[in-house]
């Protein structure tokens, strides 16, 4: 006769499996429902992360974009003084002299600048080729203003130049007085003056590096003539050789 006793052997052993039925012992698949509160939660959360993904992103964009200005500033600037360089005066002064019909290209070169640099050190040769620069820039305004390298400068001037000056020859000899003001550098009074060609352009088809030669021509024939500065013309003597670095 059989008792209603549950023996070891009938009873349903307790696994500790979520996915057995507890009914039949069979494994399902367990499904979870979430609440409407749960969904808008996890959406919100979502919306969050993804945020800040974007303002990451963002900022990661802002910084490359600043380095790739850096490096360019870098390439087209002279380090030392902040001018334009010769790799930026190839690029744009083409389309600055063609956008000019009263336009010209100056080449500046100092005198007595070695004697300072052998005496008082690069240190103070680097201070004065920084106040000159910013002499330059400051004299020709919004002028494209350039470093060449050494002691040589460059410049294009447009009408924006020359302002109440009646010509390129009041510009050239303004921009000479100025370069010959005394400099207090480290205790010391230090003075240069400067050699300065002009090669006109008038919006011609002349190439850019055409007129900076002819400037560079006229620079050496002030130079060598003692004068602050000459024009460039057909008239010229021809250039022996290298213009004296002083």
């Amino acid at each position: 006769m059989m008792t209603g006793v549950t023996t070891d052997a009938n009873r349903r052993p307790h696994t500790g499996d979520p996915f057995v039925d507890g009914h039949n012992g069979t494994r399902g698949a367990a499904m979870e429902i979430l609440s409407p509160a749960a969904t808008l939660e996890g959406a919100a959360e979502h919306a969050v992360l993804l945020e800040l993904e974007v303002q990451r992103l963002r900022e990661q964009v802002a910084r490359l974009q600043a380095e790739r200005a850096t490096l360019r500033w870098a390439i087209e600037h002279d380090e030392l003084t902040g001018l334009a360089n010769r790799r930026l005066f190839n690029a744009v002064a083409p389309s600055l002299l063609r956008q000019y019909q009263r336009c010209a290209v100056l080449v500046l070169d100092l005198n007595e600048f070695k004697p300072i640099n052998d005496r008082y050190g690069h240190a103070v040769g680097d201070e004065v080729l920084c106040v000159v620069a910013q002499r330059m820039a400051a004299c020709l305004g919004g002028d494209l203003t350039v470093r060449l390298g050494g002691d040589e400068f460059a410049a294009i001037l447009t009408e924006s130049s020359i302002g109440d000056l009646p010509d390129w020859h009041a510009r050239a000899a303004s921009l000479a007085r100025q370069i010959a003001e005394p400099m207090r550098l480290t205790g010391e009074t230090l003075t240069v003056t400067a050699s300065i060609g002009i090669a006109k352009g008038a919006g011609d088809a002349t190439a850019a590096g055409e007129l900076l030669r002819r400037a560079d021509h006229a620079m050496y024939h002030a130079k060598t003539g003692g004068r602050p500065y000459a024009m460039w013309d057909t008239h010229l003597p021809a250039r022996p050789g290298p213009p004296h670095r002083s």
